[in-house]
């Protein structure tokens, strides 16, 4: 078995994730980093809540809770901000960057380390 350090899909993800959120804090910001970011960002949600089914994940729940919050804060402030100005950009990025750093680890890697166990990747 290979140790859970390893380098697997679920952190290239949580990598471009990053990458997207700080885009936030560049000058040209417009709503297409916000539905770029929510896309990937749903794409990786997805692909972890197929894993957690398809394994029977014993913390499936309060992972689902975990991204439809994230879900939930991201519309709301996608819905809410029309004047990106650069301390508005500033302070989403931080909040998401937070937030998204606190999810990788925390419930991510107890979800990554299941993974590991399992032998799928």
């Amino acid at each position: 078995m290979q140790k859970t350090s390893e380098l697997i899909w679920q952190d290239r993800q949580h990598q471009e994730l990053f990458h997207l959120i700080d885009q936030i804090k560049t000058n040209h910001l417009d709503d297409t980093v916000f539905a770029r970011l929510n896309d990937y960002a749903e794409h990786h949600f997805a692909l972890e809540e197929e894993y957690m089914a398809q394994l029977n994940y014993p913390g499936r729940e309060e992972h689902l809770a975990a991204h439809n919050k994230f879900r939930r804060e991201l519309a709301m402030m996608v819905d809410q901000s029309q004047d990106y100005n650069e301390a508005l950009r500033e302070s989403l990025s931080i909040f998401l960057r937070e937030w998204l750093k606190r999810h990788v680890l925390g419930i991510d890697k107890k979800l990554e380390r299941f993974i590991m166990e399992s032998g799928q990747r």
